[in-house]
């Protein structure tokens, strides 16, 4: 018997990483992608990145607490790479990094709002709710911890 429906399975019957894990990593991510996307520009990558990000340390807090959310997705998104390689242990990983990062992007959004004397910004509540549902879904998803399971050995 099947623990999820068909549709969560690959052709060779691994189960899939669920729909919303991608999304979510994104988001946590967003730091990466805004300064990936402002190093594509070289004329403007000053500009955009004062845009975003008015003081340097946020951008450099921002990317340091969620490299392990970047590590973590890159983990998921290159699983056959690894496998073809013989690579097996980063499985066990990935949950614990996913949870690992989003509670290091939880401790900058407090220490932002800390630093700013507890002050009301709507963007710092959003990011603490968010990241207080992702950790939530990541940490109690039994789709997450069947797919790392199902993921001990590569298919042969």
């Amino acid at each position: 018997m099947l623990r999820l429906p068909l549709s969560c399975y690959d052709e060779s019957g691994r189960i899939l990483p669920p729909r919303w894990l991608y999304a979510v990593f994104i988001l946590l991510c967003s730091d990466w992608l805004a300064f990936i996307f402002s190093l594509a520009s070289r004329t403007q990558t000053d500009g955009l990145l004062t845009f975003f990000y008015p003081q340097i340390e946020t951008l450099a807090l921002g990317l340091a607490a969620s490299f392990p959310v970047f590590l973590s997705l890159l983990l998921v998104s290159q699983r056959d790479r690894l496998w073809k390689k013989g690579v097996l242990g980063w499985r066990r990983a990935v949950i614990p990094l996913a949870q690992f990062g989003v509670l290091l992007l939880l401790s900058v959004q407090l220490y932002y709002a800390m630093h700013h004397h507890w002050d009301f910004e709507v963007i710092t509540g959003v990011k603490i709710v968010f990241y207080s549902i992702a950790l939530y879904a990541i940490s109690k998803s039994r789709h997450l911890k069947w797919m790392v399971e199902d993921w001990e050995a590569p298919n042969p």
